[in-house]
């Protein structure tokens, strides 16, 4: 049985020590498809800008890990390319040819969060490679 969670026993199937079946009380590594979904929405929504994934990321965090791993890689990425985008618009203004910018950034931008959404369905961590760490992520790739 998979409870919200992700774990693989619900408390009154979980077996017990000297039932001849090991009970694993580490991390599980299944995730439920409600976290996939959460987690696929905290990266997909970055398209339609900062608060979306920040609302579902903050609403729930607490109820899965894998949840909050993504959640906290889309806001370092969204709050990244929302530095990287302000340094374009600088740019822009500064040398009116460098408006290739903002297009290479936006295009950048919609892969990889493609990329984020495909790994979250798929139930991997994956890491943006040009975001900023603002926020510590505590599992590894």
């Amino acid at each position: 049985m998979a409870e919200e969670d992700g774990s693989r026993w619900s408390e009154a199937a979980r077996p017990t020590s000297g039932s001849g079946v090991e009970v694993d009380s580490g991390p599980q590594t299944e995730t439920s498809q409600d976290a996939r979904n959460m987690a696929m929405l905290c990266h997909l929504l970055g398209v339609v800008g900062f608060f979306a994934p920040l609302v579902i990321w903050l609403i729930e965090r607490d109820k899965h890990r894998f949840v909050d791993e993504h959640g906290r890689q889309a806001m370092n990425y969204q709050i990244s390319v929302l530095i990287y985008g302000a340094v374009c618009w600088l740019l822009c203004l500064v040398l009116v040819k460098l408006v290739v910018l903002l297009w290479l950034l936006t295009f950048v931008h919609l892969v990889l969060v493609v990329v984020g959404t495909v790994q979250a369905s798929q139930g991997r961590l994956w890491r943006y490679p040009i975001a900023i760490p603002f926020l510590k992520c505590t599992q590894s790739r």
